[in-house]
């Protein structure tokens, strides 16, 4: 029994050490308060490994890429296929959280001032600096993340010498991981001290938002994986597609939800795409690389988390916000999702580019933590029908060999 609650172990040590601090913020306000330094030691440690955290991570992994250039048809249609796959659900979610407000009317006030909301968006700051320091700064996290990307390219392009720095940067983050594991072991010390004192100076229905707010995700979740795979199925082959899909559902899905680990069910994926019928070298080359860039789950966690935010702090979810949690989503499943460590990654992603304060990332810790087994369902299961939407906008890499989703079905059994 307990072997099945392992993949949990850290999720569930987090949950409970926000829990008690939770409730030493209800009943204990004055201790509370007084455990904020802690909680800021611990964020503080991890903004100040953030940047060469994600520079190190992401030019890496766009670098090792490079073997697989020639295939250019494939790639850009698999990084088509993981946008669309991210902004449908993100959107999806925005418009039940906006149409069930999760936060009820209950708003939280903060000590810190902050300006995010208050004005126009600059979008050409956000995305760029005027400088090179300015990459060193985690304000300018989404501009780092656009120039990392380049530098992975130039560095995949670069030949020998290319892979030289490859093989540099893949040590190096080796290193930095090794960094971020050392600082996550205080994470429930120093989330939980945080949240005790977030939740001390807040109205204690705070967390029936919490709440509302997953259940919300988890009927969003449910509707998805059901409508949302047998619309990408029957996309990527019609009814025989679908047909395929659902036959196949049930062991990737279960591996999704005890492992809480795309990269884990990967293995399980590749067996099930091919006893799909879907061609081999399709599923060879696509799975590994969806597996990294198709993350649904985070696009809508990510989009949940936006919008919870706004509403419990009382700022107005406007056009703008709404783009820029579109942009965010997409990045945080092609990229932040992508990166090791992402998980408190994606917090401080979405804190430091919409300027909002430290006490929020402890709440959308507590958001991500409790809906990371259904966000890695979508995560996992919509990389099967996302491989035939490839396969059928690529053909087959030998056009010789062309099967229907019939023949390769009576093929692989």
């Amino acid at each position: 029994m307990w072997k099945y609650f392992e993949p949990y172990k850290a999720s569930i040590v987090l949950l409970i050490s926000l829990a008690i601090g939770g409730v030493l913020g209800v009943y204990i306000p004055e201790t509370a308060l007084k455990l904020q330094p802690i909680g800021k030691i611990f964020l503080n440690l991890l903004f100040m490994i953030i940047v060469p955290l994600v520079s190190v991570s992401v030019m890496s992994s766009i670098a090792g890429m490079s073997d697989l250039k020639k295939l250019g048809k494939i790639l850009t249609v698999i990084f088509f296929v993981s946008i669309i796959m991210a902004l449908i659900p993100a959107a999806g979610v925005v418009g039940l959280a906006t149409l069930f407000d999760p936060a009820q009317g209950v708003t939280i006030t903060l000590a810190d001032k902050f300006n995010s909301g208050s004005g126009e968006m600059d979008f050409v700051n956000m995305v760029t600096t005027n400088d090179f320091v300015g990459l060193l700064s985690k304000s300018n996290i989404l501009a780092l993340i656009i120039m990392s990307v380049i530098a992975g390219i130039a560095i995949g392009q670069s030949g020998e010498q290319g892979k030289n720095i490859a093989e540099s940067l893949n040590g190096l983050n080796i290193v930095i991981m090794k960094i971020v594991s050392i600082i996550m072991t205080g994470a429930p010390i120093g989330l939980g001290c945080y949240f005790a004192a977030t939740m001390a100076s807040q109205d204690s229905q705070l967390l029936v938002t919490f709440a509302r707010a997953i259940m919300m995700f988890f009927a969003a979740t449910l509707i998805y994986f059901v409508f949302g795979s047998s619309i990408y199925s029957w996309l990527g082959g019609g009814m025989p597609a679908v047909r395929a899909f659902w036959k196949n559902a049930v062991e990737p899905s279960a591996t999704a939800l005890g492992t809480c680990s795309s990269l884990g069910a990967l293995p399980v994926n590749i067996r099930a795409a091919k006893a799909m019928g879907i061609n081999e070298e399709i599923v060879d080359i696509s799975l590994p690389l969806l597996v990294n860039l198709n993350k649904g789950g985070v696009a809508m966690i990510a989009a949940l988390k936006i919008v919870f935010i706004f509403s419990v702090l009382g700022m107005d979810f406007t056009a703008e916000i709404f783009f820029l949690t579109m942009l965010i989503s997409v990045l945080s499943a092609i990229i932040v999702g992508g990166v090791p460590g992402g998980a408190f990654l994606g917090e401080i992603f979405i804190v430091t580019t919409l300027g909002l304060p430290l006490e929020a990332i402890p709440m959308l810790v507590v958001l991500g933590t409790l809906t990371d087994a259904p966000a890695t369902l979508i995560n996992v299961i919509h990389d099967l029908p996302a491989a035939q939407i490839v396969e059928r906008f690529t053909k087959k890499l030998n056009p010789h060999e062309s099967l229907t989703v019939e023949q390769n079905l009576a093929c692989s059994e």
